[in-house]
């Protein structure tokens, strides 16, 4: 209940201060090759990075305090753009789009972490077939967890006619090898792909694949949404102080800032389309080209 999502806020804040104060982040309880190493690294000097039921338990509540409530809303700034290019292809407005039981939109969210950003895109896209990939299984266990409880809420027949969730233990750098069993092996099987605020906890050459996977993923013609941390130059005034955010046992965050994504997307094939910053987030968004 609430009582005790709150005690475990608390706790966690706690530990997190004081590993903050010190700068001294917590060594990672899991060895082993499995994980990349980038991975294996406790952001926001949380308890166990990504890799503990605890910590996929309290993250939606600590960053939500992080970001002073704005969490939620930086996120939705994926909608917009994934809204308008599915009613674009349909030829349609949003609400039919919305409503199609027929010819639903297959959706790609890489990283999802715990599912709660899934949940607003199929508010928006019912019947839609959503896909999410996750490194962590305690988050991917998270989104299972949430995705459900999405279901339960909107009705069993909702439920019923829509086309479900399906979850992927798996990088980001690939494609998943389950979803090309089932789709196939040639790619091009989304109509969308997102990702939010992961690229400014990856290095550079893990951003590299991350793309080629949203772009092999993704059909001819299809969109791509990127939201994450402004950058360098998106709010000048801010400039001096971005980087500071890297304090935060954050230690890629110094190089997303000064990355082009843009060209860095269109070096994997895809077109630019358009920016939009709001707070301290941005989204961008880019097309596969048709030929």
């Amino acid at each position: 209940g609430v009582l005790r999502k709150a005690a475990r806020f608390m706790f966690e804040a706690t530990q997190t201060l004081r590993r903050r104060r010190a700068a001294e982040p917590d060594n990672l309880w899991v060895r082993g090759s499995v994980y990349p190493e980038y991975y294996k690294n406790t952001y926001h000097y949380q308890t166990d990075g990504w890799l503990s039921t605890h910590s996929s338990e309290v993250y939606e509540t600590s960053t939500e305090s992080l970001f002073v409530g704005r969490q939620d809303a930086m996120q939705r700034l994926v909608l917009p753009p994934l809204m308008d290019h599915l009613a674009n292809v349909a030829g349609r407005g949003a609400s039919d789009v919305q409503q199609d039981q027929h010819s639903p939109p297959r959706v790609l969210e890489l990283a999802c972490g715990t599912g709660r950003l899934g949940t607003f895109v199929r508010d928006n896209l019912p019947y839609a077939e959503y896909h999410a990939v996750d490194l962590s299984p305690f988050y991917l266990e998270r989104a299972r967890s949430n995705h459900r409880a999405w279901e339960k809420l909107r009705g069993a027949k909702l439920a019923r006619g829509a086309a479900g969730a399906h979850f992927y233990h798996d990088s980001i750098e690939r494609v998943p090898d389950e979803l090309a069993r089932v789709l196939g092996d040639d790619g091009g099987w989304f109509d969308a792909v997102y990702c939010v605020y992961t690229f400014h906890e990856l290095p550079m050459e893990a951003r590299e694949a991350a793309v080629r996977t949203m772009f092999q993923a993704l059909k001819p013609g299809g969109v791509a949404v990127l939201v994450d941390s402004i950058q360098l130059g998106d709010r000048e005034p801010l400039d001096r102080s971005i980087g500071r955010f890297g304090d935060f046992n954050e230690p890629h965050y110094r190089g997303y800032i000064s990355t082009d994504l843009g060209a860095l997307f269109e070096r994997a094939g895809f077109a630019c389309v358009e920016k939009e910053m709001n707070s301290s987030s941005k989204r961008l968004s880019f097309m596969k080209p048709t030929t």
